[in-house]
Parts: structure tokens; C-alpha cells; sequence
């Protein structure tokens, strides 16, 4: 009996610990508050015209408290947002969940939305100034003009609206059950279209529009309002939001609108600038760049991807970078010596090896000196042009730290030009290649993309600024890959497509698949991919299925094989499908560059198609190995995806 009263009690005990343990995590849980957008169309600006001033009083005069009654909202979204502020409220009512509301008013910046009155503006403005063609037929009436440019409202940075979202988050109540909160988030001062027009001007050079081509909103902006409609106010009371969450906006209207026409330059050339722009484009593109900078007066580090709102720093000697934000490398010095080394070349073929225990380049050691593999065969080594062509137009990039360099260096395997001029040191010759020592790529240099493919193999993707003026095509193979008939491929690059006025800016091979993943005698084997390499597949195949999968690609395993690349580095249009397909590879950081290449290729395949589509009432039959490229001009530009077979061979 003492046994069971012993254990009646301390199952008593435990009880009355588990009921304390219960009401302490009771005590200790909060339901979480949460933060939501709203918006100042709940307010009723259009009635602060003079016509609705004249006929009724407001209940909520300028500028719009957060405690004043709302009795009508400006717009459907507003009475939306009206609903939401309900819901948040029954919702603090029912389960006590606590609320803060964020009435934004106009949100302005970088990754604006389209139709919206500020980005519209600076779109239409940047592109007007940089167009010698301005149609004037777009013009609105002057008299709309007058009308709609005099609304004016509380327009707040993009930074002072984030500002606002972490303060909330933050914010916590004194007192218990608190009920739910609306804040407004704006500067409390109001601007017109007129003036933030006025103010984006100031930033181009006097004399930059006709008086016909006055930059003005969207034709979509001017059908959302009726003709007789008087200008509306709407601006904020900061007064509580000032008070218990510490927020003030602080950027002021001048430097917001410097920000965001810097962005919208940047984005009108993320890779530097076009060679085919005009003497007046380039005038105003300076002035422009020069006015943005003292009034934003922000240098960004190229590694702060914030402050440069996700654009990429490219290496200084790629093609793709701006002079005035770009980050040196250990390619600079060997691309000076490449491009002297190049000179007169009319095509060159060049190959990648920095592997640090590298004893030979495969092709090198497995060519026939007769065979048609490299630039310059079929010319007589005897003869000093011939001689000159293999050994200035077949360039290999190999380590410096490598004993393949250290080796043909003490066995005095040596090339001096025959021409006497001492611009150039003594090369270094292996096969029918000329090494190009590199220093290591990964140490001595800080640089976004240290220790990735795109800094490594900078050449592969980016050739423009590694060879002379006067080489027209750039042939990538990798170092066990021979070509077997280099001129042949050379005249396919020159002819171009059956179509006419076309040229081909880009030629690779398909991959082969060397098994059958769906047989299930299969011997093949699968690695994981890299993490970022899996990400990028990810997010493209999300593309492909939006697109309904009218896109190259999507396999385990690309289809193109980048081991052979010829680049045609004629033209503006071919630049940009390079630096296209190399931010991509960049700004991924993935292994391989063949997905860039496989995703990129498609994507303009896609838009030149519809661009044919839509300009001809139909897309034109061209040959199936090519895909479209986009053009600025009447030329047809295409990449060509070529079988491997006949073309290249492996060795080992």
C-alpha cells in the first residue's frame, strides 16, 4: 500500500508540473504580428480638384491623416486595400493577431513598374534623347498635357520604402492587446508630373528634344483619365509614423529621380557602349553620365550588388564591361600581348589550359603537320607569311606555374618574328600552338568573379579585346579538340545561311549523347550537379515551361557542346549575344558555360521569331540548325548548332 501511495503522489506532482508547464508556454507564446501593404488610393484625392472642393468638404483634408474617417475610395485597387485594413482588423477581433498597415503612396526607383507615372516618364525620356528618329505621332495633345502634368502627389524613394517595411517589423505596442495600427508611408511634401519632368530635364543637355518631342507619359497613363477631370492632391500626414515608428523619408526628390535615370541608363547599356551610336548620342550620353554622377554622388564597390542594383562588374579586358566600373584581372597583361601578338591575323584559333600540373596540350601532341586543323594550313612553313600565320594565329593560354611551360622553355622551343620588329619577346611554341604564359587567375586580384568559369575561361565567351583589330572570327576549341577542316569551317562563317543579308555570329556543335539514360540496360552514370548549376537549370526550365516549353533545352545534360566555338567579332549585335550569354555564365557562377550558351541561344531564337511574326504575318522557314539572333539592323544575324561528327575530333 506505501508503494502505490508513493506513486499516487508523484503522479500528482507531475500533473501540477505539466499544468505550470502549460500555462508558462501559454504566457511565454505570442501570436506573431504581421506587416501588410496598403495604399493612399484608399484616401479620396479626386475629390481635392477645385470642382470638388467647390460642392463638398472633405472629411479627411490634406494632408491624408491615418485617424480621419474613409468614405470613398479613389480606385477599385484602393478599395481593395480598404478591404484588406477590414480583414486585418477582424482578424485582431477573432485571434487576436496583431497588425501594422503600410498605406504606401507612389513608390518611385530602380525595378519600377511599367505604366506607373515616374518610370514611364524616365523611359520615354532616356529613349527619346538617344533617338534621332523621334515619332512625333505619339505625341499627346499639349492641352492633355497641361491638365494631368498638375496632379500632384507624395512620391517615395524605394529605399525610404523599405526603410519604412523594417521599421515596422520592428515596431512593438506598450500596451497589451493592442489593436491593429495604419501607418502612411510617404515624405509629406506633394510634386507634380510637370515637376518631376522638369527635374529629369535638368539632367540633358540644353536643346536634346524638339519642341514637338516633349518626353511625356504613356498613352496608357493619359486613357486612365476623362478629359474633364480637374488635378488632384494627395500627399501624407507623417506625423504618426514620424512618432512611434522613428520613420522619415530620406532621400530627397532631386537625388531619387538622379537614381533612377542612372538606372535606366544602365540598364539602356549594361555592356558599356554601343560602337554604332551617333556623334549627338555620344554628347548627350556624356553629359548625361556626368550630371547623374555629381547628383547622386555614389561610387558603388563592385562587389556591392545592392548599391548596384544587381548589375554586373565585368573584368576591365572583357568585352562587356564600362570603362569607369570595371575590376583588373590576371588576363590583362597576356590580352595586351595577345592582341600585338594577333595583329594582322585574319582569323585565330585559340585554346585555354591553366591546369598547374598541365605536361602537354592533347592536340598539340596528336596533329598532323599537313593536316587542315589549325590557322594557316596549307600556307609553306618556308615562306615567312606562312610561317607568321601558324605561329601569331594559333595562341594558347596556358599557366604560367605549369612544367609544359617549364619544359619547352629550357628545351629552347622558342619562336622569334621574322619581321625584326622587337615589339614582341620570344614565344613559346608547342605543336602548332603559341603559348601565352598566364599567372594564376585565382590569387592577386580581388574580383566578383574570382575562382569562377567566367573568370577563368574570359576568353571563351568574351574574345573582342584578346586579338587584333583585324581578326574577323575567333575559333575556341579545348585542348584534346581537333578541328578537322579549319578553312572549310571559315567559308561557312563568310557565306553565312542560305537566307540572304545574313550572317552567322556564333557556330557550336550539338552534344552527343554517348548513351541512353531510358534504356534500361543503360550502363550510364548520373553526378549531381553543382549547387549553382542546379539552381540555373532550375530557373530556366521555369522559363521553358512559361514559355510553353518553346525553348533548346531542359535536359539533364545540355545539348550544345561549347568544346568548339567559332565567334564572328564583326558587328554590335554579335558583341551583345557574347556578353549576353557571359553574364549569364557570370552571374550564376555556375562550372560550364554551356548552359548560358543552350539558355541565351534559345531565348533569342524566341524573340526574333516573334519579332518576324509579328512584323510579316508569319515566322519564315530558315534552316533548322540555325537559331535567330536579335538585330538592330535590316541583317539577319543567326547562331548555327552544326553536328559533330566530321567536324572535330577528341584525343586524350
Amino acid at each position: 500500500r506505501l508503494i502505490l501511495e508513493r506513486r499516487a503522489i508523484a503522479a500528482n506532482d507531475d500533473a501540477d508540473n505539466e499544468e505550470e508547464e502549460k500555462k508558462a508556454a501559454a504566457a511565454a507564446y505570442q501570436l506573431p504580428q504581421f506587416v501588410y501593404a496598403s495604399s493612399y488610393e484608399v484616401y479620396d484625392y479626386l475629390s481635392t480638384s477645385e470642382d470638388s472642393e467647390r460642392h463638398h468638404t472633405q472629411s479627411n483634408a490634406l494632408p491624408f491623416r491615418e485617424d480621419k474617417p474613409i468614405t470613398t475610395p479613389s480606385s477599385l485597387h484602393g478599395a481593395s486595400k480598404l478591404i484588406d485594413e477590414v480583414l486585418a482588423s477582424a482578424y485582431h477581433s477573432t485571434h487576436g493577431i496583431f497588425s501594422v498597415g503600410l498605406r504606401f503612396f507612389p513608390v518611385y526607383g530602380p525595378w519600377g513598374n511599367p505604366g506607373t507615372d515616374i518610370y514611364d516618364l524616365a523611359d520615354d525620356l532616356c529613349s527619346r534623347s538617344f533617338d534621332d528618329d523621334t515619332d512625333e505621332d505619339s505625341i499627346h495633345d499639349d492641352n492633355m498635357l497641361d491638365k494631368f502634368d498638375e496632379d500632384i502627389k507624395d512620391y517615395v524613394y524605394i529605399d525610404d520604402a523599405v526603410d519604412a517595411i523594417m521599421a515596422a517589423m520592428q515596431y512593438r505596442p506598450t500596451t497589451q492587446n493592442p489593436s491593429p495600427v495604419i501607418f502612411n508611408v510617404g515624405t509629406g511634401e506633394g510634386s507634380s508630373i510637370k515637376q518631376i519632368r522638369n527635374e529629369m530635364m535638368g539632367h540633358f543637355p540644353p536643346n536634346s528634344f524638339s519642341d514637338k518631342a516633349q518626353p511625356i507619359r504613356s498613352s496608357s497613363t493619359k486613357q486612365r483619365y476623362n478629359s474633364q477631370r480637374q488635378a488632384t492632391k494627395a500627399y501624407a500626414s507623417t506625423e504618426l509614423s514620424n512618432s512611434l515608428l522613428g520613420f522619415k523619408a530620406q532621400i530627397p526628390m532631386s537625388v531619387g529621380i538622379a537614381k533612377t535615370l542612372a538606372w535606366f541608363r544602365n540598364r539602356s547599356a549594361p555592356f558599356g557602349k554601343d560602337s554604332n551610336v551617333t556623334p549627338q548620342q555620344k554628347r548627350i550620353g556624356s553629359f548625361v553620365d556626368n550630371s547623374l554622377a555629381k547628383a547622386t554622388k555614389e561610387e558603388c564597390s563592385p562587389f556591392d550588388r545592392e548599391c548596384l542594383y544587381g548589375a554586373s562588374v565585368f573584368p576591365c579586358v572583357s568585352e562587356c564591361s564600362k570603362a569607369k566600373n570595371c575590376t583588373p584581372s590576371a588576363w590583362d597583361d597576356v590580352a595586351s600581348l595577345s592582341r600585338s601578338v594577333t595583329s594582322g591575323c585574319d582569323a585565330v584559333m585559340f585554346t585555354i589550359l591553366l591546369d598547374k600540373d598541365a605536361e602537354q596540350i592533347p592536340s598539340a601532341a596528336s596533329f598532323n603537320a599537313s593536316s587542315l586543323s589549325f590557322i594557316g594550313a596549307g600556307l609553306s612553313e618556308i615562306d615567312d607569311v606562312g610561317k607568321q600565320t601558324r605561329a601569331r594565329c594559333n595562341i594558347a593560354f596556358v599557366s604560367e606555374d605549369s612544367p609544359l611551360v617549364r619544359r619547352l622553355r629550357s628545351e629552347g622551343k622558342m619562336y622569334t618574328d621574322g619581321n625584326g620588329s622587337n615589339e614582341l619577346p620570344e614565344m613559346i611554341r608547342h605543336g602548332f600552338w603559341t603559348l601565352l604564359p598566364l599567372k594564376d587567375t585565382s590569387s592577386g586580384w580581388m574580383h566578383a568573379f574570382s575562382g569562377s568559369f567566367a573568370l577563368r575561361y574570359l576568353p571563351k565567351l568574351s574574345p573582342g579585346h584578346f586579338f587584333g583589330s583585324s581578326v574577323r572570327y575567333a575559333i575556341f576549341v579545348e585542348p584534346s579538340v581537333l578541328i578537322s577542316d579549319v578553312p572549310e569551317i571559315l567559308k561557312q562563317m563568310d557565306v553565312g545561311s542560305m537566307e540572304q543579308n545574313s550572317v552567322i555570329a556564333m557556330m557550336a556543335t550539338e552534344r552527343c549523347q554517348s548513351c541512353d539514360a531510358s534504356d534500361h540496360r543503360s550502363t550510364c552514370t548520373w553526378a549531381r550537379p553543382k549547387s549553382n548549376d542546379s539552381i540555373q537549370r532550375t530557373m530556366h526550365n521555369m522559363v521553358r515551361v512559361s514559355l510553353k516549353g518553346d525553348l533548346l533545352g531542359g535536359e539533364i545534360t545540355p545539348v550544345i557542346d561549347s568544346s568548339f566555338l567559332v565567334h564572328s567579332l564583326q558587328g554590335e549585335d554579335t558583341r551583345m549575344l557574347r556578353c549576353d550569354v557571359y553574364s549569364e555564365a557570370a552571374q550564376w557562377g555556375s562550372s560550364s558555360d554551356e548552359r548560358s550558351l543552350e539558355f541565351i541561344l534559345s531565348l533569342h531564337d524566341f524573340w526574333s521569331r516573334a519579332g518576324n511574326h509579328w512584323s510579316n504575318g508569319g515566322s519564315a522557314e530558315i534552316e533548322s540548325s540555325l537559331l535567330g539572333v536579335l538585330s538592330s539592323s535590316d541583317t539577319q544575324i543567326f547562331t548555327q548548332i552544326v553536328s559533330p561528327e566530321g567536324v572535330i575530333t577528341r584525343y586524350k
